[in-house]
């Protein structure tokens, strides 16, 4: 069974192998400053010479790497600021699973544009479309016009999965497009016409 540390890994590890990152300068270059930020650890002051930086860069780059492969264990506190870390493709392929493995959608709030007034929300179709794209890509199980228990669990699971992802992503489109425009979701609307 995949592990929360699993899917952290396994993303930084896609990272790494599809850029020019390594442990030891994703650990010293955004993973301790953002620790440091978010309190979760006491960086050292300023090296008094170099050997004092390339010992404290070391030390860095080893406690990650323990972590990295299991050999350490990896501190839940980390887990949010660790992804906060990756680029946006990687952390939303973990929070997707993350929450997914919680039995919850991935519905954020959405993101203002225009400072203390909202004047605006980001619009994120583009995320919609590869989404409904990753699910029909998967419908393998459709193939033949129906689904039943001949289906291929493993496909059948990888469509639901896609699945609850496209329908994650258009929630949070809604819900972007109904705080920037004002106007009301539809399900409250009839919510209300139900319920007078």
């Amino acid at each position: 069974m995949r592990t929360e540390r699993d899917i952290v890994v396994d993303q930084t590890s896609r990272w790494f192998t599809n850029s020019e990152w390594s442990v030891e300068r994703f650990a010293n270059d955004r993973l301790a400053p953002a620790l440091s930020a978010a309190g979760l650890v006491e960086l050292a002051g300023d090296p008094d010479d170099v050997n004092e930086y390339l010992r404290g860069r070391k030390a860095w780059g080893t406690r990650v790497s323990r972590i990295f492969h299991g050999t350490q264990p990896f501190p839940l506190e980390w887990k949010w600021v660790w992804l906060g870390c990756l680029p946006e493709d990687y952390q939303r392929a973990a929070r997707h699973e993350l929450l997914a493995m919680a039995g919850c959608f991935d519905v954020r709030l959405p993101e203002f544009v225009g400072g203390v007034s909202l004047e605006a929300t980001q619009a994120r179709l583009g995320e919609v479309t590869r989404e409904l794209g990753d699910f029909i890509a998967a419908a393998t199980p459709s193939h033949n016009g129906r689904y039943d228990r001949t289906d291929d669990p493993v496909a059948v699971d990888k469509m639901l999965r896609e699945g609850a992802e496209a329908v994650a992503a258009m929630v949070n489109e809604m819900i972007a497009v109904s705080t920037g425009t004002g106007r009301p979701l539809p399900l409250l609307v009839l919510g209300k016409i139900g319920g007078r």
